[in-house]
């Protein structure tokens, strides 16, 4: 019987393990050209955020003393020749109202002229508790078109008499809307539509403590939705 070489079959000749390495080199290179991590450049650089800057950090406002009288007594007077009776400030004609009361311009008592009529710009009258007592206030719109402008007055009856607690100019189409006891006037021009909240303060109706710088707000009426701060842009 011839005798065979004895071979182990996991023995391979020096060539044919060198292009077993290569090849498999080659295939790990290609591997890593698909699944590896790539250079995607310089990464892009990230800004700070905007921050406030005052223009007088050290400027402190001055405060009022104290003892200061306070301003809407010598705003709002009133209304000399008006009473209210029984029925509120409902019973109380507003053109009367407004050709007595000694707080408007000579504007709003020439426009009052045209009323009624075609071009009467006295808006129906609103009437909302602003104060928080029960009652209603009484709220009036004008639109004088040839001055551009739109007021806004609130009366309140103190006993028997009654005076404004609030006059507002604005825009012409000035408007409002109220939330809870808050009574909010919008105005849209070409820079944006901006309001401006009035509340209660127990003499007159004020703009609203704008937000801090914590972004709290003012406290709102119970039940009240969320409002915007004084003279806030709000564009739509």
């Amino acid at each position: 019987m011839p005798h065979l070489p004895h071979t182990h079959p996991h023995r391979r000749r020096p060539r044919q393990i060198a292009l077993a390495v290569g090849t498999a080199a080659v295939s790990l290179v290609g591997c890593a050209a698909d699944t590896g991590a790539r250079d995607g450049g310089v990464a892009p650089r990230v800004s700070p955020p905007v921050r406030s800057s005052p223009l007088w950090p050290q400027y402190a406002p001055p405060t009022p003393p104290a003892n200061e009288p306070t301003a809407p007594d010598r705003q709002y007077l009133s209304i000399k020749g008006v009473q209210v009776g029984a029925g509120g400030l409902k019973q109380i004609p507003v053109k009367e109202l407004l050709e007595k009361d000694p707080n408007v311009p000579q504007l709003v008592r020439e426009a009052m002229q045209n009323c009624p009529g075609p071009v009467c710009g006295l808006r129906a009258p609103v009437y909302r508790d602003l104060t928080g007592d029960g009652r209603d206030e009484l709220i009036v719109a004008l639109d004088e078109p040839k001055a551009g402008l739109t007021l806004i007055q609130v009366y309140r009856a103190f006993g028997t008499a009654v005076r404004p607690v609030l006059i507002s100019w604005g825009p012409f189409g000035l408007t409002g809307e109220t939330f809870g006891h808050d009574l909010v006037l919008a105005s849209t021009g070409n820079d944006g539509r901006f309001t401006t909240r009035y509340r209660w303060d127990g003499n007159v109706l004020t703009a609203a403590v704008p937000q801090d710088q914590t972004g709290d707000r003012a406290p709102s009426a119970a039940g009240s939705s969320p409002l915007p701060s004084p003279r806030t842009r709000t564009d739509q």
